[in-house]
């Protein structure tokens, strides 16, 4: 009975932990494509915050109303380009279960490029 006591624990262990192990895993180091998508979704959020933050900076500089819908309108343009250029880009994966990473990833580094942009556009107006 005394190693019954003993060996519970010790079971349950064995069992829990690579549960655990799993789920402390870094989804950008694993090889499915769950966590592919995991982790393409995790660096296209960042990308898309880090440019939401310079987009508002950017349209807090303009004083002229002329020049904040000028920056609005090219944003949304630039929106719908980006969209339809990955929609382009991974035409060719439509269908198949790395699609969806292959979208994400384009538009997580359209996005940084894009916020690369108006870094430079602030650091223009900062310098006028």
């Amino acid at each position: 009975m005394n190693t019954m006591k003993f060996l519970s624990p010790m079971l349950l262990l064995s069992v829990t932990a690579p549960v655990n192990l799993q789920a402390q895993r870094d989804p950008c180091k694993g090889e499915t494509t769950f966590e592919m998508k995991q982790c393409s979704a995790k660096k296209y959020k960042q990308a898309d915050d880090e440019l939401n933050k310079i987009y508002q900076q950017l349209m807090s500089k303009l004083d002229d109303e002329g020049h904040k819908g000028a920056l609005k309108n090219a944003q949304l343009a630039w929106l719908k380009y980006r969209d339809a250029n990955c929609d382009f880009e991974s035409y060719l994966n439509r269908g198949g279960s790395i699609y969806s990473v292959i979208v994400t990833e384009c538009k997580t580094s359209m996005t940084a490029s894009r916020t690369r942009e108006m870094k430079q556009q602030l650091k223009q107006l900062a310098d006028l």
